[in-house]
């Protein structure tokens, strides 16, 4: 494993770590009754949980060709790349806890965050090296 692949999964861990830890706090915030769930609704869940997870499906490649490209233009960009990176990882629970915050469901508001998985996996099959 080359050095820049080894600090790519690095910051893709560090973003995971974050949206776990966001996801955990909403969890506990909506399962303690600190939060109310103001949506307790099946089918608002459903259907916020599919236009929120269509954004991030879709945000998937928009994002793997930007950090592609910055990579490729010039050798400076790799700490940028990085640093996006995380940030493209853990945006996941971006999307995950307004889910798991309104409407108290776990199933699809932990499904949301748990895309942080699939976006680390994407990058790191993605994204090469300069």
């Amino acid at each position: 494993m080359t050095r820049f692949r080894r600090h790519l999964l690095l910051s893709g861990t560090g973003g995971l770590l974050a949206d776990g830890a966001l996801a955990a706090v909403a969890t506990w915030l909506t399962g303690s009754g600190t939060v109310p769930v103001l949506l307790p609704y099946p089918m608002v869940a459903l259907l916020l949980a599919l236009v929120l997870g269509g954004f991030s499906l879709a945000e998937v490649p928009m994002m793997v060709l930007a950090m592609r490209r910055l990579v490729a233009e010039r050798r400076e960009n790799v700490g940028f790349v990085l640093g996006l990176n995380a940030l493209f990882v853990f945006f996941a629970a971006v999307y995950g806890v307004p889910v798991l915050l309104l409407t108290g469901n776990l199933g699809w508001g932990l499904g949301l965050c748990g895309l942080g998985l699939g976006r680390l996996a994407a990058s790191l099959l993605c994204v090469h090296e300069p």
